[in-house]
């Protein structure tokens, strides 16, 4: 991971939707650290929706760190949803998804009547990006809603090579403020 990047995943700007994109788990799990492990450290809510493979190699990176997963899970600083989960309760269903999404930001961010930040990593586009790239940009869409009316940060990942196409389609791009991509470019 270069400067540049892991300078962006440690310190997005408010109201960032950043899209990050891979090649192989090791990449996804160094930024998807890095990503949470700030924000845990500075007292943010930290939203991960992964794939089960995913929250494993997560959960087990952060315990590496020292972090005690387990008591930031039971004070909603951490939330691991599973993504094919919460992708089946509200597919194509806006309403559901906005329910879904601002309960989840909305726990998350209620701490003994304070509020705090949230970051939200979400990897539900990349389950479905390339059977459904209509579906995807419309989650996006949601997704760029969400980050206005709950003022969260949101990282997307998707992962490219390996029988995928090597990089994202320009819509994809165009959905979000910031592009991070592995190896081929820092930023934009």
């Amino acid at each position: 991971m270069t400067p540049a990047t892991a300078a962006i995943l440690s310190n997005p700007r408010p109201s960032e939707h950043i899209v990050y994109s891979y090649t192989d788990d090791t990449e996804l799990t160094d930024a998807l650290t890095l990503f949470a492990s700030v924000g845990l450290l500075r007292g943010e809510a930290v939203i991960l929706v992964l794939t089960a493979k995913h929250a494993d190699l997560i959960r087990q990176r952060l315990e590496q760190e020292g972090y005690e997963v387990a008591e930031l899970l039971k004070s909603r600083q951490l939330v691991i949803a599973d993504a094919e989960d919460l992708l089946a309760t509200f597919f194509l269903d806006e309403q559901r998804f906005n329910i879904g999404i601002g309960s989840l930001i909305d726990t998350a961010r209620a701490v003994r009547g304070h509020t705090r930040s949230v970051r939200v990593f979400d990897e539900m586009v990349d389950l479905i990006w390339i059977s459904n790239l209509q579906a995807v940009l419309r989650l996006e869409e949601l997704g760029n809603e969400a980050i206005e009316s709950h003022s969260v940060t949101m990282l997307c990942a998707y992962s490219l090579g390996h029988g995928r196409p090597t990089s994202l389609p320009a819509p994809i791009l165009a959905c979000h403020s910031r592009v991070l991509s592995v190896p081929y470019l820092d930023a934009v």
